[in-house]
């Protein structure tokens, strides 16, 4: 059975532009469209209550959405974790595509089976949906020297470094990321201090840039 498709994106032109496009030139039907969190949530809560079937399905997410104040944030990462963790595998669609992008949001921690550029040609996003839809993972080639100079960085990492990185973000204090892994705020300085000169940095900013998490 051909999967139906999920499509994520907060730009309703784009939204319904990718959906007519797939279903233009594909054998694919787009049966749902989510332009926001809350969206995703509803058709999240008809799988968990076993309405729709996972393995029936894939979902195509953008990354950043607006929020109320008209500021972005990467919570599409989230969206893309929760539906992998409902089975359903997802394919990263976005405009930010450097190489921490790319890394973060196929990491076990976020689960995508595939990311597409969304400046690539629509017919990339459709050969990321046959392989994904048929068990397999797709990167767009364009992405994959990016992808693997993160991935050489974040290999270096030791556990409590990685604990660190993945704790950090724009908004919290270094108190903050102290008291969540109760540890001292030196302590997390120095790892900061290491993880910058790995990742080839100087600020907190420069790290999330470069790690995909801003």
């Amino acid at each position: 059975m051909r999967k139906s498709i999920i499509i994520v994106d907060d730009h309703a032109l784009l939204l319904n532009g990718i959906k007519n496009w797939i279903e233009n030139h594909s054998g694919y039907k787009v049966k749902f469209q989510a332009s926001n969190v809350e969206d995703c949530k509803e058709i999240q809560n008809q799988f968990e209550k076993g309405s729709l079937k996972a393995d029936e399905f894939l979902a195509v997410v953008d990354i950043s959405f607006k929020t109320v104040d008209s500021q972005m944030e990467n919570s599409g990462f989230d969206i893309i974790k929760k539906f992998s963790g409902l089975n359903i595998p997802c394919i990263a669609y976005s405009s930010h595509d450097s190489g921490g992008f790319v890394e973060h949001a196929t990491s076990p921690a976020v689960g995508a089976k595939g990311f597409v550029s969304k400046t690539a040609d629509e017919s990339i996003l459709l050969a990321a949906i046959n392989s994904v839809a048929n068990g397999g993972t797709y990167i767009q080639a364009e992405l994959v020297t990016g992808l693997l100079e993160v991935r050489d960085i974040t290999q270096t990492f030791t556990k409590k470094e990685k604990l660190v990185a993945d704790t950090l973000t724009i908004h919290n204090t270094n108190a903050e990321v102290a008291a969540t892994l109760g540890i001292a705020e030196k302590t997390v300085v120095n790892y900061l201090t290491i993880l910058y000169d790995k990742a080839g940095v100087e600020n907190k900013l420069q790290f999330l840039e470069k790690m995909g998490r801003l």
